[in-house]
């Protein structure tokens, strides 16, 4: 599986699709991506809205803080493209970019800062949109612990990945949580320990899907996916799909 890190956005003039929008799932869909990578964020009204910085400048054509702006300020703005260009997309909302791909892709989402203590009101949104299957938030082991507090509570569950590095953090959590999916944490250019093939085969032998990041040279990538890694998380989602195609693996 390819996860494409806010869509896949290195193309983003060619396809009139900048990161993180409506028209950038279209695109996703188009190429075949299995999972939406994306971030949620909330505006000061309470709404959670799909930006990945948190201050506005580089993807739109406003300014300050996404949390101090209401989801009408943040509506008024255009987003930009890569270039720093504009494009004729809006900042949408989480509930626009989940329906914009609902049965067609599924999705993979980051929790910035703060949003944890709101997991509870996310879930409802999920489950409004009978979604809850279709999305995994991406969280730290801090931030699980944080959202296990809330469900022991009674909410409407929601899919947690949670990033680890080790094979007893992945016994911890799927005794905690009994996750489909989990990340274990190798990062660009990093040489691929046998710390992290342990935690990689651990948690497939507990049924568990791993992702990992797709940075790593071919060599390595390999070295992942013969572990037992089924989920790659990539910027250049298309280059890793030739890849997986040519070692028969896609």
């Amino acid at each position: 599986l390819v996860a494409a890190h806010r869509g896949g956005y290195a193309d983003d003039r060619e396809d009139r699709a900048p990161e993180n929008t409506v028209a950038n799932v279209a695109v996703a869909i188009r190429k075949g991506f299995d999972l939406y990578e994306t971030d949620i964020q909330r505006t000061r009204d309470g709404v959670f809205v799909i930006v990945h910085d948190e201050t506005l400048e580089r993807e739109t054509d406003g300014e300050g803080r996404v949390a101090d702006l209401t989801l009408s300020e943040l509506k008024a703005l255009t987003k930009r493209y890569r270039d720093g260009s504009l494009s004729g997309e809006k900042v949408a909302t989480l509930e626009e970019l989940l329906v914009a791909g609902k049965g067609r892709i599924r999705y993979k989402a980051d929790l910035k800062p703060g949003l944890v203590a709101h997991v509870d009101e996310l879930a409802r949104l999920l489950h409004r949109l009978g979604m809850e299957k279709e999305i995994f938030i991406r969280c730290s082991r801090k931030e699980a612990a944080e959202i296990g507090q809330v469900f022991d509570e009674g909410t409407s569950r929601i899919e947690v990945m949670v990033k680890l590095d080790t094979a007893e953090q992945v016994r911890e959590i799927a005794a905690r949580f009994s996750p489909r999916t989990i990340q274990i944490n190798v990062e660009k250019d990093e040489e691929v320990s046998e710390g992290k093939i342990e935690a990689i085969r651990t948690a497939t032998g507990l049924g568990i899907l791993v992702e990992t990041h797709s940075y790593a040279d071919p060599v390595q990538r390999e070295a992942l996916v013969n572990a037992g890694v089924r989920m790659f998380h990539t910027a250049l989602p298309e280059e890793t799909i030739d890849w997986l195609r040519v070692k028969g693996w896609w």
